[in-house]
């Protein structure tokens, strides 16, 4: 049965290479090609090693506390059958044509990146100050007691710095993909800017994003180059991302004693060597961050409390305060985290929707991200290629975070787009 299983699989993987290939370079960058890498890195990498090895282990440094556990892949049959169901789901909506090819975009769009920068690093501040990180202390800790004192006001600053955030990179990525600017000065303004964000943030994903952006970009234009490079490029990518890997390990002690110095960075980031040293199982569990296809199978084995689409509803109700309202609902990875412990776990759509409708869930992925793509294009269609860049943003997003928490993102995104515009029309210069 395994034998079959890892056929199964290994279909399915060719199949959504395939279509995020064709998209990719008979479309360019898009929301279907973002759902396609994100299945594809998230979701096969770990499965690869669980067909390869038998066994997908959990990092116990990481998770040990939790009631996760490695996943034996014959010990699963019934949960890898499950996984399948729900990633030809999402191959059905990757393989249903378009029915908006009538929609012209509008190319003349121009994107106001000093402004969102300013906004950003105002964002920030207020965040990084309010959370007290300049005083010491864990950063996950600190900002999460900095959310829960200061309210929605807060929850709306770190919707705003996130939306900014994806502009910024989306509208260099934009530029140029258009040719309005050379690609060494848009390394040079987008490399330290993600790897700024991450530094204080502690988050990798915006990075993690970007250098996905431009990969998939260079590829498109230039293929046989890319290739050529490849030799070049693997050494480069294997040693970035063991570090982006390892960032977890550093991030948490960083802050302890305030504004990090050199050599606090330099011990915490040796302290991470030693937690993770260089291993291809451990480098390929961490890039992938494997744990969330642990998570996975443990819901399908194990979860059954079901929430019948309540993470579904934060989006519209994100703005009533939890003092009025105690059992408003959570977000999905606080409610994995409750049930299988630690403080926060991640479940990826596959494991958001499986939590909230059962099996259910694998007939409505399909129609769910058909709906989720229009929505996404209908609402950028006048903002030209960076419609395109956004979109593949938020279905990398949208299939590896908390659906609500991305959507939020994508209104506070289409908020600012459109006061913009209207600052514009009304003859306000903003540059």
């Amino acid at each position: 049965m395994s034998y079959l299983l890892s056929t199964l699989f290994i279909i399915e993987f060719l199949l959504l290479l395939y279509i995020m290939l064709a998209n990719l370079f008979n479309k360019g960058l898009n929301f279907k090609v973002g759902i396609s890498f994100g299945v594809l890195f998230f979701i096969f990498i770990p499965v690869s090693l669980m067909i390869i090895t038998g066994t997908l282990k959990l990092s116990k440094a990481d998770f040990g506390w939790t009631t996760v556990d490695d996943v034996i892949l014959r010990e699963n049959i019934y949960s890898s059958v499950l996984l399948i169901l729900y990633v030809f789901a999402i191959i059905v909506y990757l393989y249903l044509p378009s029915r908006r090819s009538e929609i012209k975009f509008n190319n003349s769009f121009k994107p106001s990146i000093r402004t969102y920068c300013a906004l950003y690093f105002f964002g920030m501040l207020f965040i990084f100050i309010g959370s007290g990180m300049l005083d010491g202390g864990n950063w996950y800790h600190n900002r999460h007691k900095f959310f829960l004192s200061n309210g929605i006001i807060a929850v709306l600053i770190a919707f705003l710095v996130n939306s900014i955030k994806i502009l910024i990179i989306s509208s260099l990525t934009y530029l140029w993909i258009d040719k309005r600017m050379k690609f060494l000065y848009f390394l040079l303004l987008v490399i330290p800017f993600v790897f700024w964000d991450m530094f204080f943030t502690g988050n990798r994903i915006y990075l993690f994003c970007t250098a996905i952006l431009i990969g998939l970009s260079y590829f498109k234009k230039n293929p046989k180059i890319t290739l050529l490079l490849t030799p070049v490029l693997v050494p480069v990518i294997i040693i970035l991302g063991y570090f982006v890997s390892i960032f977890r390990h550093i991030r948490g002690p960083l802050f302890q004693e305030g504004f990090p110095t050199f050599e606090v960075f330099m011990k915490a980031f040796h302290r991470a060597m030693r937690l993770e040293p260089p291993d291809l199982e451990l480098f390929l569990l961490g890039i992938s961050e494997s744990v969330n296809v642990n998570v996975i199978y443990d819901i399908f084995n194990s979860y059954d409390d079901y929430l019948y689409g309540a993470t579904y509803l934060k989006p519209f109700l994100f703005y009533i305060p939890r003092s009025l309202w105690e059992n408003k609902p959570e977000s999905i990875t606080s409610i994995a985290a409750d049930h299988y412990g630690g403080s926060s776990l991640v479940t990826t759509l596959i494991g958001e929707m499986q939590m909230n409708f059962s099996i259910i869930g694998i007939l409505i992925i399909p129609f769910f991200l058909r709906f989720i793509d229009g929505f996404v294009e209908k609402n950028l269609k006048n903002y030209g290629t960076i419609a395109g860049v956004v979109g593949f943003f938020f279905g990398l997003l949208i299939f590896r975070m908390p659906f609500s928490d991305e959507i939020l993102v994508f209104v506070f995104l289409l908020l600012i787009l459109k006061g913009f515009d209207y600052i514009k029309k009304n003859k306000f210069v903003v540059k």
